[in-house]
């Protein structure tokens, strides 16, 4: 261990500021162990919407480059975060996706737990068998409008500055409140950092995203001094205005001490969702009377990314398979007491993004093959990749920050 410790602290010592990492940084199946014990294990990750549990017993299971986390309502309604693993021998308890139960039973030997991760059950087990010494091992859990997130470290990082930002920007939405319209599921052929280095920036996007670029106004702004121009009067006038309202506008950067960062942009003059045609694709969300034309989003390592748009949300979540899988879960919210049918179509809520995002796996595996290469070197950043670059950084502080225990 200490032998590929020493190594990974010779490559971060000579990453070049401003540069893409090394091949084996994409590729290395023994870092990609240590990303998901340093970052994927010690960090916040979102998990998913409460609506997917919304009764007593209601599962999910979160998967994670191989763990297997239940996430799962209590009987006192709590939402407690279990890995799916038998103090007994190790079977997993939970094989289907998600599902409603009462008890959670191993189907290996029988042993039974308590929806809380406790210990009911155990048959024939010696006289001086400390049952309350065998419930599930638990991870952290914080809910926040409405989304679960888990931490599986002993002492997980706070929490509180997530909390208040993601409050602040998403609480008029409701979010809490919200059923999904539809989910997208689908396995990139990527390493997770090429996915998250991508979502990260849109140096891609004026020639990658068409669609993107045709609802929202920055899109191509980068590349156009004029657009530029007309782009920050826009901005100007929409955050004028919307404080005349009594809305919510700025921004809050990621930084040394910050691992997220929010956002509250405007859409587009005359659009006022995310939509094709900029028109309303769903009833207004939570506590708002009308359509402000701006969307709120946020952003946190290693890889989250929520959207939220007066009458629908989007949030996503990438996680890890293997070095070079990053399987990537899109959901889209609107008002729970919505009908499909009626009151939204599920194909208009998610063109937007559905769009994008099919057009972003392939310029990500792209990527990857491209990494794979002989060839390939670390490559400069431009000057508007600096958010990939302070990803990057940070990513690389967790890795030297956590030494491996001593044997």
């Amino acid at each position: 261990m200490s032998t590929l410790t020493d190594s990974i602290d010779e490559m971060v010592a000579r990453r070049r500021p401003g540069y893409s990492l090394e091949q084996e940084f994409y590729t290395d199946p023994a870092i990609f162990d240590l990303d998901v014990e340093r970052i994927f294990m010690r960090n916040w990750l979102y998990a998913g919407h409460v609506s997917r549990i919304a009764a007593p017993g209601d599962y999910f299971l979160f998967e994670v480059a191989g763990e297997s986390i239940i996430i799962i309502r209590g009987s006192g309604g709590e939402v407690n975060a279990l890995f799916n693993v038998c103090r007994h021998r190790g079977s997993r308890i939970c094989l289907e996706g998600q599902g409603s139960v009462k008890r959670l039973v191993c189907p290996y030997h029988a042993w039974v737990y308590d929806t809380n991760g406790a210990l009911i059950a155990a048959r024939h087990m010696a006289d001086d068998f400390e049952r309350d010494q065998f419930g599930l091992h638990r991870c952290h859990v914080r809910v926040v409008e409405g989304l679960i997130f888990i931490c599986a470290a002993a002492q997980p990082p706070d929490f509180t500055a997530i909390e208040a930002d993601l409050q602040r920007f998403f609480a008029p939405y409701e979010l809490a409140d919200t059923r999904t319209a539809t989910l997208l599921r689908h396995v990139v052929e990527a390493n997770w950092k090429l996915v998250a280095e991508n979502f990260f920036e849109c140096y891609h996007c004026g020639h990658t995203h068409p669609e993107f670029c045709s609802v929202m106004s920055y899109g191509r702004a980068i590349d156009s001094p004029r657009l530029a121009d007309e782009q920050a009067a826009f901005v100007a006038e929409w955050e004028a205005e919307m404080e005349r309202r009594g809305y919510l506008t700025g921004h809050v950067e990621v930084s040394d001490e910050r691992v997220h960062q929010c956002h509250r942009v405007p859409i587009r003059r005359g659009y006022l969702t995310q939509s094709e045609d900029g028109q309303p694709v769903a009833p207004l969300l939570g506590q708002l009377t009308e359509y402000d034309g701006g969307v709120s989003s946020a952003q946190l390592y290693p890889n989250i990314w929520f959207v939220a748009c007066s009458d629908h949300a989007m949030l996503a979540r990438f996680t890890p398979l293997s070095p070079t899988r990053t399987e990537a879960e899109f959901s889209w919210m609107v008002r729970g007491d919505a009908r499909e049918g009626h009151d939204y179509d599920p194909e208009r809520v998610s063109w937007l993004w559905r769009t994008t995002a099919a057009e972003d796996w392939a310029i990500c595996e792209d990527n990857q093959r491209g990494v794979n290469s002989r060839r390939y070197q670390p490559g400069p950043y431009s000057r508007v990749e600096g958010s990939v670059d302070a990803l990057l950084e940070w990513y690389l502080r967790q890795l030297s920050l956590y030494r491996p225990m001593s044997m």
